[in-house]
């Protein structure tokens, strides 16, 4: 009896032993594949890098390097902070913060509600699904924003242009406006040629995100008797979460860094009532020659973007994937 439970306890020594060298082989195997693969790979991310590192954050650096320091015929002087304590008591720069935020809240209203809007009304049909629709709705996003700045800078035209002389023909002559030299209405007439480029860049983004949706909630939501506004609100929208931040994300960080569309169609006037973050930035270290102080400005962007970004990602409370 002995014999036979030391011949049993030696072979099962045996199998343990046969098992563990196969899993260390394996782990062992694996291991030299996968540094063989990082090897073979690594030579293709070195230029990547490279050129991340000189075109990001080398300009980076100097940015901040730049920030603090004062600029006299384009010589730096150390100032430490003092740029910073001056943007802080800058009243053009908080004039410019200001634009910015209503840049954004203008998109919000005009772009990414519009496009969720048609993406619903669209998706009951499943006319979303077209690749025609969805190139139709993306064309104006292609189109140079210079050249469409240009385009709605001659229809703002006070005498000769297509939305004042269209207001005169319908018997709206008393609603003509100085569109680009009244600072009342100046953000809202940004927003316009704004929001015609780009909802139909947000509408793609909704529909791929609505492409993802569980299709049996829908059909189970109709089945139910939801109506088109409660199936929306109740049931797509939170479906879509994550789709619907991403959007919201690139909405602001477009509304903070927004320059071209206003520096072709109002160039930050009348006076600053219609300068940007960008802009200001811009006219600072170009214009003026003031690269320390423009540089405090741009970092100061960096922070808000940052800043904004971290709040939108706290917000979306840790959601991974639609549905």
């Amino acid at each position: 009896m002995y014999k036979i439970m030391r011949a049993y306890a030696q072979e099962i020594i045996k199998i343990k032993l046969q098992i563990r060298f196969g899993v260390c082989f394996m782990e062992s195997s694996s291991s030299i594949l996968y540094n063989i693969k990082f090897r073979r790979v690594l030579p293709y991310f070195i230029l990547p890098l490279l050129l991340y590192f000189f075109i990001v954050i080398i300009p980076l650096i100097n940015s901040v390097y730049y920030s603090l320091n004062a600029t006299y015929s384009y010589k730096l002087t150390w100032n430490g902070i003092d740029n910073y304590i001056m943007l802080i008591h800058d009243k053009v720069f908080w004039l410019s913060l200001k634009n910015n935020f209503t840049i954004i809240l203008i998109s919000l209203v005009f772009q990414v509600l519009p496009a969720f809007i048609i993406m619903v009304i669209l998706s009951t049909k499943l006319i979303y699904k077209s690749k025609f629709v969805q190139s139709v709705f993306f064309f104006p996003c292609i189109i140079s924003p210079l050249i469409i700045a240009y385009v709605w800078q001659i229809m703002y035209d006070t005498q000769t242009g297509l939305i004042n002389n269209l207001l005169v023909a319908i018997g709206l002559g008393s609603f003509q406006q100085n569109w680009l030299s009244n600072p009342k209405i100046i953000m809202l007439s940004i927003g316009i040629p704004l929001a015609w480029q780009y909802i139909g860049y947000f509408l793609v983004i909704l529909f791929a995100g609505f492409s993802n949706v569980d299709k049996d909630v829908l059909e189970s939501a109709e089945i139910d008797g939801a109506s088109g506004f409660k199936r929306s609100i109740y049931i797509i929208l939170p479906l879509m979460k994550t789709t619907i931040n991403v959007t919201l994300l690139i909405c602001v960080t477009g509304g903070i860094k927004i320059f071209d569309q206003i520096y072709a169609l109002t160039g930050g006037g009348p006076g600053y009532a219609s300068e940007v973050l960008s802009m200001y930035t811009f006219t600072t270290s170009f214009s003026s020659g003031n690269y320390g102080y423009g540089s405090s400005i741009s970092i100061a962007m960096l922070l808000i973007s940052l800043t904004i970004i971290l709040i939108l990602s706290k917000l979306r409370g840790g959601v991974k994937q639609d549905g």
